[in-house]
């Protein structure tokens, strides 16, 4: 008597189960580093640069590697590192890894500001220029 198939793996395309969770994915960590990664790009800076201007407590530096697996939630670090982080990237650590404004509901007066400087092509900070000087 043979041993019947398991079909948990994860490369049995026909299987469409539940999966195991992968203890080493956090979506928190995937919050955090998509702003991570969208400052840094915002900066033009590589991975490889990144992992240069952050040093360990310890002494030395980070790999590019460590940081591209933190940019996509597969490993979580220290408190420092993030706190590092938003130095380098010159942002407020609350900035980094606090609540996501891209969540918080938007009034339809907010919106119809929003609208209307898209439409007449103007720069929000434009914008606010000429309603202050009014």
């Amino acid at each position: 008597m043979g041993r019947h198939p398991t079909r948990v793996s994860r490369f049995d395309a026909a299987y469409r189960g539940p999966r195991w969770r992968d203890p080493y994915h956090c979506e928190w960590a995937c919050v955090v580093g998509d702003r991570v990664r969208r400052l840094r790009n915002g900066r033009g800076l590589s991975l490889a640069e990144l992992a240069g201007l952050v040093d360990k407590p310890e002494g030395g530096s980070y790999s590019p590697g460590y940081f591209s697996r933190l940019e996509r939630g597969w490993a979580s670090a220290p408190l420092y590192v993030y706190l590092a982080l938003a130095a380098v990237l010159e942002v407020e650590p609350g900035r980094l890894m606090g609540s996501d404004d891209a969540q918080k509901p938007i009034t339809e007066a907010e919106m119809t500001l929003v609208r209307f400087t898209r439409e007449v092509k103007l720069a929000p900070h434009e914008a606010l220029a000429r309603l202050a000087t009014r």
